[in-house]
């Protein structure tokens, strides 16, 4: 019975069972469908069985270890037990099911769909009716994106004589009789509303627990006899030995007779800043062309400087001067196969280089097959051929002045404030649309538009933008955007600060790394210069924030709502724990600041689009602030532990040589397990808050989305890393500990990037296929490393 005991309350016991709990929900990720994936794992028994084993096995080691003794700890544990219990109340006693409503049409029952069997359906009798008495899908100005769906309802209870209108959205739920409605989704005609209903008895329980892992995680680290209150109180105390540098570093470091693009490129440049300023509606947002014209430019070149020219000089020649610019090479192929197919010099082509004598395009096969192969099959030069085939269509677009929808109707109210382009304007006086006085004006004030800045006209261009904004303001003054905002906008887009953010955060930490091993293998110090990479450091930092600001300031929404925002976010989360940390060490603060340059290197590629966008509807709550905060701040913090692993193993392979070393690594490993712990911390909370939002958005708190189930893996793994660090604390300069901190960055990597741009099936997923596969198979190749560390250092210790 002993031995029972010491098997069920042993933390070797708890990081198998860890171990298991991580594979079988990394398993169920990958399989085909959700059904199978809650046949065989999320919904099984034995699935249920292993979850109620790590609690039994959780009350055990806190009583064998008497964890009560430090109450932080122990609340902090039991709120786990709290989650766990709260979990399976809501498993076994609660449901979820589907209302779906036709306008006018009255329910009293839900369908409940099982979610590993999906044709096992059952109707549930509610106990009273619900009225769907009208349905509004809201979209963005001038476009099909949907920025809100309501339903009005009307409850009916008789036997509590009850009869009752109310109005749910997403985010904005209705409660009655313990069972709350949620707007789920639509049918595709806008004429009939799907609700989810659901019954959790669970839920305060499992919110309980929430508060109390919250709060009892903040007091613990502020626990004075915890480890990491420990450890960090070393880590205020001035090192023995510094890294650091000095560095001065730079920061913002139709067709026309006798036309010419030297002449053009001179005189162009005050046209074509005049013509930027136009409004133009793009994607349901209205902008400046200077915006559009960036994003044209960027898809087209890859740059936003081509020929001499500025990307408005650009756009700007392309709509004036189109049978010029057409000859001119614009388009970037970035395939060497496909140059050679098509016969094109170099990495430019001109519009007219992809097409035939008849004006038909060159690769229409290519594209063809491409676009009829499924996605998971494509090669990588069929990716290319689309790419190339979306530029080449963006061109055209421009050409014929399609993009510019800078026209609003007379009934623009009617038409939710859709804009039309010339070309538009011009079919509808063709079809006897609009009136022909009217499409006079319209196209008048295009022609001299054109004839502007064929003339390199400032006045007569800047005279043709007001006679624009003149009929926008008429038609569609609700949606234009303030004057200020825009000039805002346009001067966020000119000063381009991430871009250059790139440079300086790779700069400054590679010149870091460097004097920081200069002076290791020197022991020299620098006090004065550490001081000024610091400083550099903040004023950098500062920049960020401010832009991160301003585009929060145009685009009305915090800016970590997309991949592009939220890899700008991580990178400054990157920034901003390294400078907390590390003010008197430059390898410290050239490992943080490399991290925050690497990922603004990834916002920049090309799979990842950095232009404003408008919001999705369930995106648009407070919760947004809150979750994403938390959890991308602490990929930042996760992010300089991985780096700091990576120079603590270099500094273990130095250390054969220089054995004074050892205390350095001995403090690095402090501090890894110091960022680690914050980093743990604000996953969990960030979490946490997720649960929350789906809870009050889908109905669920948990519905074993691939990206909240990797969120838990991540959860776990760090958690796996930091119980294993305590238990061989008395080697605190053990290889081990800082190779798992850097392999457990891939569950990060995973979490985020193999979510959103792979398995992409989930609710949080940004598109699948967007990336190379290669990455993939590197993060993938790191869990498995990681795996294999573990149970290698598990079964066989590796030799201290």
């Amino acid at each position: 019975m002993v031995k029972v005991w010491q098997v069920i309350s042993s933390i070797k016991l708890s990081l198998v069972l860890i171990l298991i709990f991580i594979i079988a929900q990394a398993v169920a990720t990958f399989l085909p469908s959700e059904t199978q994936a809650f046949g065989y794992v999320y919904g099984s028994v034995w699935f249920e069985c292993l979850m109620w084993f790590i609690g039994l096995n959780l009350i055990s080691v806190m009583l064998r270890y008497r964890t009560y003794k430090k109450m932080p700890f122990f609340i902090l544990h039991l709120s786990i037990l709290v989650i766990l219990i709260g979990a399976g109340i809501t498993r076994h006693f609660g449901f979820k099911g589907t209302l779906h409503l036709r306008d006018n049409q009255t329910k009293s029952y839900i369908v409940l769909t099982n979610r590993a069997n999906p044709d096992d359906k059952k109707v549930k009798e509610l106990g009273f009716s619900v009225r769907l008495d009208r349905f509004v899908i809201r979209t963005y100005p001038g476009s099909m994106q949907p920025s809100s769906y309501d339903s009005y309802i009307t409850i009916i209870d008789k036997k509590s004589h009850r009869t009752f209108k109310y109005h749910i959205y997403m985010n904005h739920i209705l409660i009655y009789k313990g069972l709350r409605f949620y707007q789920a989704s639509y049918d595709m005609d806008g004429k009939g509303s799907i609700l989810a209903v659901s019954y959790d008895p669970g839920m305060y329980v499992t919110y309980f627990g929430y508060i109390l892992f919250i709060l009892s995680f903040i007091f613990a680290i502020l626990y004075r006899k915890s480890q990491f209150f420990k450890d960090v109180k070393t880590l205020i105390s001035p090192p023995k030995a510094t890294v650091v540098f000095t560095l001065v570093a730079l920061f913002f470091s139709s067709h026309s007779n006798g036309f010419s693009l030297k002449e053009y490129v001179v005189k162009s440049k005050r046209s074509a800043s005049e013509f930027s300023k136009i409004l133009v509606q793009h994607n349901g947002r209205v902008e400046p062309m200077d915006t559009l014209d960036l994003d044209i430019v960027h898809k087209l070149t890859a740059k936003s400087h081509l020929l001499g020219m500025n990307y408005n000089q650009i756009v700007a020649g392309m709509v004036s001067f189109p049978d010029e610019f057409e000859k001119l090479p614009l388009i970037y192929v970035e395939n060497s196969n496909i140059r050679k197919e098509l016969n094109i010099k170099g990495k430019y082509a001109s519009y007219n280089d992809f097409l035939t004598k008849k004006n038909m395009p060159l690769f229409f096969k290519s594209v063809f097959r491409a676009m009829h192969t499924p996605d998971f099959k494509r090669t990588q030069i069929q990716r290319d051929w689309l790419k190339l085939n979306e530029r080449v269509y963006i061109a055209y677009l421009v050409f014929n002045s399609q993009i510019m929808r800078i026209f609003p109707l007379p009934k623009a109210k009617l038409e939710n404030f859709k804009w039309y382009s010339p070309v538009e304007i011009e079919h509808f006086f063709e079809k006897g649309a609009i009136k022909k006085k009217l499409a006079r004006k319209y196209l008048t004030f295009y022609i001299n538009l054109i004839n502007s800045l064929k003339k390199y006209d400032t006045r007569g261009v800047a005279k043709a933008r007001s006679d624009i904004y003149s009929l926008q303001r008429e038609f569609s003054k609700p949606i234009l955007p303030s004057l200020k905002k825009v000039e805002w906008e346009i001067r966020y887009n000119h000063m381009q600060i991430f871009s250059h953010l790139i440079g300086v955060y790779t700069l400054l930490g590679l010149l870091g790394l460097l004097i920081g091993f200069l002076e290791i293998t020197r022991d020299r110090l620098f006090k004065k210069s550490a001081k000024v990479l610091w400083f550099l450091g903040i004023v950098a930092i500062l920049i960020h924030t401010f832009n991160m600001g301003l585009r929060w300031y145009i685009s009305g929404h915090a800016p970590w709502s997309d991949a592009y925002e939220s890899i700008i976010f991580i990178a400054w989360a990157s920034v901003f724990s390294t400078l907390i940390f590390f003010r008197n060490s430059a390898i410290g603060l050239g490992s943080g600041l490399l991290v925050g340059g690497m990922f603004m290197v990834v916002a920049s590629i090309d799979n990842i689009n950095p232009q404003i966008t408008n919001i999705v509807p369930v995106l648009n709550s407070f919760w947004l602030i809150i979750h994403v905060a938390f959890s991308i701040i602490s990929y930042g913090f996760l992010s300089v532990a991985a780096m700091l692993g990576l120079i603590n193993l270099t500094l273990h392979v130095m250390k054969s040589s220089k054995p004074s070393l050892l205390n350095k690594i001995e403090r690095f490993n402090t501090v890894i397990y110091v960022y680690l712990v914050i980093g743990l911390g604000l996953l969990s909370f960030g979490t946490i808050f997720g649960a929350v939002w789906a809870n009050q958005s889908w109905g669920a708190y948990w519905s074993w989305d691939p990206k909240e189930t990797w969120s838990l893996i991540s959860i776990l793994v760090y958690a796996f890393l930091i119980h294993r660090n305590i238990m061989y604390r008395a080697d605190n300069r053990s290889v081990l500990f800082p190779l798992l901190a850097f392999l457990s960055y891939a569950f990060i990597l995973m979490t985020y990037f193999g979510v959103n741009f792979y398995i992409a099936q989930g609710l949080h997923s940004y598109g699948r296929g967007s990336g190379s596969l290669s990455w993939f198979y590197v993060i993938v190749t790191g869990m498995v490393a990681w795996f294999v560390v573990v149970i290698l250092s598990e079964l066989a210790p590796l030799k201290k």
